[in-house]
């Protein structure tokens, strides 16, 4: 049942990435249309290929998890952190964001039940995650991919594993957003020009430095994760907890590439204390994984 889900999960996938680009390059544009301010065609080509190389990755799990290939397990599993929670994180936004504001009635009154309906949607999501989380983690479950015998753990434990090439796949977007020169927040403060140069460029150089620790399973590396992820922790508690943040928010806007730039800034919706929790609890996750690991390192 995992590998039917999967493929056909991956398979809506693939559908949704040619959908949009049919949309993109052969769709007509409504009449009156304003131009947009940036490249459309690009950007849905982008998203199209990360969607057919997402379903890529899940169609050969699925396939891999019938032929009980070891890799299968675990590249689920990884597949089923990220599911779980950004799901949570959706299911939670979907209930707590503040819907944008209409005169029609009609809309008004049908508001409410597309808001459950999305809750619900990313609420069965969250329980496959979990579901997978569970199962895969079984022990039989690793006799059952092992084929014979009970499987012999890795020196490396998984979440590990997982933690340390986060941060290196992190590390690429900091790049990317160092030369673009997005606009930062560092504790409430807007950084924008060269000065996001060094601050995105210092923080990749420590993603890789911690990643690469990791994977070697060095002490120092371990302890100086905790530190990165408490410290992303603090920043965006005192980012968007304390007052002006919507101001802030503006700014950054401002600030972007004209790439970037869709439309006039407008303000975050929903609490922020909401987002606050979602990323506190996201630091929360690799800190407990590497508390918990430590005899595993030197």
């Amino acid at each position: 049942m995992s590998a039917v889900l999967a493929i056909l999960g991956s398979a809506m996938s693939l559908l949704f990435a040619v959908l949009m680009l049919f949309a993109g390059y052969f769709a007509p544009l409504p009449q009156g249309a304003p131009p947009s301010p940036i490249p459309l065609q690009p950007m849905l080509a982008v998203m199209a290929a990360v969607l057919v190389a997402l379903s890529a990755w899940g169609i050969s799990t699925g396939i891999a998890i019938f032929l009980r290939r070891r890799w299968a397990r675990i590249s689920i599993l990884v597949f089923a952190v990220l599911l779980t929670f950004m799901s949570t994180g959706g299911m939670l936004a979907i209930l707590f964001i503040q819907l944008p504001a209409t005169s029609k009635s009609d809309v008004v009154a049908f508001m409410p039940m597309v808001r459950l309906g999305m809750a619900a949607f990313y609420g069965v999501l969250t329980a496959v995650g979990i579901w997978w989380l569970v199962l895969f983690n079984r022990s039989r479950t690793k006799e059952y991919f092992a084929g014979q015998g009970p499987v012999s753990e890795s020196a490396r434990p998984l979440s590990v594993s997982v933690i340390a090439w986060y941060m290196l796949v992190s590390a690429a977007f900091m790049a990317l957003a160092a030369i673009f020169r997005i606009p930062a927040m560092l504790f409430g403060a807007v950084l924008t020009g060269w000065v996001t140069l060094a601050v995105y460029g210092t923080w990749a150089a420590a993603q890789i430095y911690l990643g690469t620790g990791l994977l070697s399973l060095q002490q120092g590396a371990r302890v100086g994760s905790i530190g990165f992820f408490c410290f992303v922790a603090a920043n965006g508690m005192v980012s968007m907890v304390r007052p002006g943040y919507a101001e802030m928010i503006r700014q950054m806007q401002i600030a972007m590439p004209r790439i970037f730039l869709a439309s006039t800034p407008t303000a975050m919706p929903g609490p922020m204390w909401l987002f606050a929790l979602l990323t506190m609890g996201f630091c929360a996750v690799p800190i407990f994984f590497l508390v918990r690991r430590r005899p595993s390192f030197h």
